[in-house]
């Protein structure tokens, strides 16, 4: 019931899909340009997308994460979950300008850190104080309705998030100080 109730008030209240009531010139910007591609600005690695290793709501989510660490130009990503050693491969043959791993013990020392879905009921142990000890930083979690550890980690470090973009099935978190704050609701 409670996660029924999540989705219904997320459906009325996703109103920033197209920018609307958007103030911040960065967060505009990467809403329209990067989270929609609205302009087609950005390329994929079609012949790996080819091979059909990924459904439909995968595909879209390497694309997504693909456009968001070459435009916000990070050098070390960390990407953790079910299918982490494919997304690790598809960014790679994307963007050369980043170390890009699937290696929970260098989470702490990266710049961008995707969890994905859990492979087995245990959350990786990564300690989020040094993480977030030099800014900015950049976290994309997955289900953060739907698994309750993501959920608690979603709510725990959305409040000390400069920005926070809630996608219903995914959410992004941006601690960068020089961006301003804001809470988005979008749907992919």
């Amino acid at each position: 019931m409670w996660y029924l109730k999540e989705r219904v008030k997320h459906a009325v209240r996703f109103r920033h899909k197209r920018g609307y009531g958007v103030h911040s010139p960065f967060m505009f910007n990467l809403i329209l340009n990067v989270i929609r591609d609205r302009e087609r600005l950005f390329d994929y690695p079609l012949e790996w997308e080819r091979r059909e290793l990924l459904r439909h709501r995968e595909r879209k989510v390497f694309r997504l994460l693909s456009r968001l660490i070459r435009y916000l130009r990070v050098e070390r990503v960390v990407c953790l979950g079910e299918h982490a050693e494919h997304l690790v491969e598809y960014l790679s043959a994307i963007y050369q300008d980043a170390s890009i791993t699937s290696h929970v013990e260098e989470a702490a020392e990266a710049d961008f850190v995707f969890l994905g879905k859990r492979q087995g009921n245990e959350m990786p142990a990564i300690d989020w104080a040094a993480f977030l000890e030099h800014e900015p930083k950049y976290l994309v979690i997955s289900d953060i309705y739907r698994d309750k550890q993501h959920a608690r980690l979603w709510r725990q470090l959305r409040e000390r998030a400069t920005v926070s973009v809630d996608m219903m099935w995914y959410g992004m978190l941006f601690f960068n100080p020089k961006i301003q704050k804001g809470k988005y609701n979008l749907i992919i």
